[in-house]
């Protein structure tokens, strides 16, 4: 993708490059649609996009971001596997970062002056 594309979260609503965010899309299954991550990139149909973090997926689940996505109820119990499984591969622990990490370097706090 180009250097200036961008791509909106379905959970918090903020937009990224798509390197920041993992893609999720639909598959047929015996009771309707599930929702599946597309880890090659390369599935086709409709997309949704999300930050590959825990608060990211509650927010969309809590908010029925993936109906509207995907236009039709989905199922959405695989996402959540899915996604523990990228952010923390086999063998190592979770990193525990939050949504508003997003994968972001961390920065020194600011030191808060008293007022005069």
């Amino acid at each position: 993708m180009s250097a200036d594309s961008r791509r909106t979260c379905i959970g918090c609503r903020t937009t990224e490059h798509p390197d920041q965010l993992v893609r999720v899309v639909t598959e047929p299954s015996d009771d309707g649609l599930r929702a599946v991550v597309d880890r090659s990139g390369r599935l086709g149909g409709r997309g949704a996009w999300l930050h590959p973090s825990r608060e990211c997926l509650d927010s969309a689940l809590r908010r029925r971001a993936f109906r509207r996505a995907f236009r039709a109820v989905v199922d959405t119990e695989a996402v959540a596997p899915e996604l523990e499984a990228l952010v923390a591969p086999e063998g190592s622990p979770a990193t525990g970062r939050t949504s508003a990490d997003h994968s972001r370097p961390r920065t020194a706090a600011r030191t808060v002056r008293p007022d005069r």
